[in-house]
């Protein structure tokens, strides 16, 4: 496989996907080791190693690092017997399970990215991770999509390389990559470097308090979800110029539906703006629908680049084409500071 071509690499997560089935996956012939303030020796070893998930991966990288005040993961590790990891289970508060599992080849190994809550399983990142001759890994690309999407017109990965320094692992570069499909194959359209600090910017500060009062009375008139759309963004329009907002758009029926506030149907319209503590004011257009259990198409986007072709990206989704012709229940606007 060419690790430096991005259709090769679509090409191996699918296959992957396609030919395996966690639920009967070969953990079980592993060592299993759960993670404690006081880990079995085989597995500190690695967990003493690990700076950027070059050793036990990604998802492992991730739960880690994120704060759990509640004690709601419980992170599994099996072990093969030459001390490589098979796989990463963390068992998230009994409602959702989510595995890491990998493969290994000739210079590298994968990781795929599932996460299962009930009868539904969605795979969410594929990763490669590329060694050297020592088997040290030196590379990693991450592939992000819509729930790991093969088809989708542009591609987001995520490509860190590692060196070493003192014996120690060192984070190199991390940049983001977006690509975009064309007959030829992909060609990459925008590069960001994940270590370069922002140049500090006058902030802002809108409470969007006057933005709120006026959509609460704009939306009364609507009667089709389009216009609600129309009035969001005509309302947003009028808004001081913020170089920090962003608009972000949820709709569909959520692949994790027991998160708070998503069961359900959902149609949702965001503007953010920062607060003065690093906080975040959100003006919410939500929309209701009288649905049966139908199933919706769910997009998750946001720019914070382009607002005014937001609104062209919003119209053209699956989700907003499902719900377009749906009778609205109940159209609601709130102010929320999180």
């Amino acid at each position: 496989m060419d690790l430096t071509n991005v259709s090769e690499l679509l090409e191996g997560m699918r296959s992957y996907c396609d030919s395996h089935d966690i639920r009967n996956s070969d953990l079980i012939n592993y060592d299993a080791f759960v993670l404690s303030k006081n880990p079995d020796p085989r597995l500190k070893s690695l967990v003493d190693k690990d700076r950027y998930g070059e050793c036990l991966g990604m998802a492992f990288k991730s739960w880690t690092d994120t704060s759990d005040p509640m004690g709601m993961n419980r992170i599994t590790v099996y072990l093969r017997p030459d001390d490589r990891v098979a796989g990463v289970w963390n068992s998230i508060g009994g409602m959702l399970d989510s595995y890491e599992l990998f493969e290994y080849h000739d210079g590298y190994h994968t990781g795929a990215l599932i996460n299962i809550m009930g009868r539904t399983e969605n795979w969410m990142k594929f990763t490669y991770y590329i060694e050297d001759e020592e088997g040290r890994v030196t590379e990693i690309l991450s592939i992000y999509g819509g729930m790991v999407s093969y088809d989708s017109k542009t591609q987001l990965i995520t490509r860190m390389e590692l060196g070493v320094e003192g014996g120690e692992t060192v984070l190199k570069s991390s940049v983001n990559l977006r690509y975009k499909r064309t007959a030829d194959g992909f060609k990459l359209v925008d590069e960001e470097d994940n270590l370069e600090e922002n140049e500090p910017v006058d902030r802002v500060i809108d409470d969007q308090k006057a933005l709120c009062k006026k959509l609460k009375k704009s939306v009364k008139s609507c009667r089709t979800l389009e216009e609600a759309v129309e009035t969001f963004f005509d309302v947003i329009r009028e808004a001081p110029e913020n170089p920090e907002e962003e608009v972000s758009y949820t709709a569909g029926t959520p692949p994790l539906s027991y998160l708070p506030g998503m069961d359900g149907v959902m149609f949702n319209l965001m503007r953010w703006t920062p607060t003065e503590d690093d906080e975040y004011y959100q003006l919410q257009l939500n929309v209701r629908f009288e649905l049966d259990d139908e199933k919706i198409p769910y997009d998750n986007i946001n720019d914070e680049n382009d607002v005014e072709g937001m609104k062209d990206r919003v119209l053209e989704t699956d989700s907003f084409k499902a719900l377009a012709g749906k009778k609205i229940k109940k159209i609601e606007v709130d102010l929320v500071e999180t």
